[in-house]
């Protein structure tokens, strides 16, 4: 009996024997190996298309970090990819990840490094593949299914080195990554790492921290203000290697010239407040580097109790 699996190389579906499930495959099409995941029908890819090309949006992408005013070493990780060319039209393609190193104490930092090198060797690819027309027809599903089989994959891969050595045990990191494909935006979120969107005017947070607090909070229980002071406010509910089984929300958005994108870690938001961040990026320069540092630079000024990483993405 044959059951479907998708290629999160290449996003193709391919058929594999059911004892092969679980277990190492080669892509019918890309012919890179991957994890083979049984998909449920359910699971099938949306019929919803993303655009061919990116019509009249350009982006610009720049990513700043600091260790902080209080911490010695940066925890922090992350990646951006970039990839526009035009071809008869305008083609806009991006891939970022911000990975916040947790536990363990002194391997925080080798945690967020792990995942930003799991993630990124799983997803990067996909960006050359649409440069080579590998890709006719993208759809937000199937590219989910990508990032969620990446970030699985980034999970074992801390589990893994965690085993390796006592003082790696208890290590983690929270993650966001941001797939931009054509002004649709495609995210998967561990943690309490954040991706904000600014459009007219209006600053939204798009993911919810995954954290305890962040639960009372969507509950009632708790105001956003309680929850900024509360003293769990760190304790995140999941983190990446931290845990047998990962569970990644999604989220998807839609980019327009004007919008701004920021994906940032909790060093960000636990010194700045969303109403200091909004006003920051409405007075914004076109200078998506100027605003990733003013921010970074706001938090610091604020105390710098933690690392700070933003990427700041700017649609025009």
């Amino acid at each position: 009996m044959s059951v479907r699996v998708y290629c999160p190389h290449c996003i193709t579906a391919c058929l594999v024997a059911d004892n092969h499930v679980g277990g190492v495959v080669k892509c019918q099409k890309c012919g890179k190996t991957f994890t083979a995941r049984a998909v449920g029908a359910g699971d099938l890819p949306s019929t919803e298309p993303i655009p061919a090309s990116a019509g009249a949006l350009r982006l610009l992408i720049a990513g700043v970090t600091s260790t902080g005013a209080q911490r010695s070493r940066n925890e922090d990780s992350f990646l951006i990819q970039h990839l526009t060319w035009f071809e008869k039209e305008n083609y806009q393609l991006g891939l970022i990840i911000v990975a916040d190193g947790v536990g363990g104490h002194a391997s925080g930092d080798i945690a967020a490094a792990l995942v930003i090198r799991t993630l990124g060797s799983v997803l990067a690819p996909l960006l050359c593949g649409a440069l080579t027309g590998q890709f006719n027809e993208v759809t937000r599903k199937n590219l989910a299914k990508s990032i969620q089989t990446a970030m699985k994959d980034a999970n074992q891969a801390v589990r893994n080195h965690a085993a390796t050595q006592a003082r790696f045990k208890g290590m983690g990191a929270t993650a966001a990554v941001a797939l931009i494909w054509n002004g649709r935006v495609v995210i998967g979120h561990v943690g309490d790492c954040r991706i904000y969107h600014f459009h007219e005017g209006l600053l939204t947070q798009v993911t919810k921290d995954q954290t305890l607090v962040g639960r009372m909070v969507e509950l009632g229980q708790m105001t956003p203000d309680e929850a900024r002071t509360h003293p769990a406010r760190n304790q995140v509910s999941q983190a990446i290697g931290t845990r047998t089984v990962l569970d990644p929300a999604d989220y998807k958005l839609k980019l327009v010239p004007g919008d701004w994108l920021l994906v940032a870690c909790d060093g960000l938001h636990s010194q700045v407040d969303h109403e200091v961040i909004q006003t920051t990026l409405t007075r914004a320069p076109p200078s998506a580097f100027l605003v990733a540092s003013r921010l970074v630079e706001l938090a610091d000024q604020a105390g710098g109790a933690d690392n700070c990483t933003v990427v700041a993405v700017r649609c025009y």
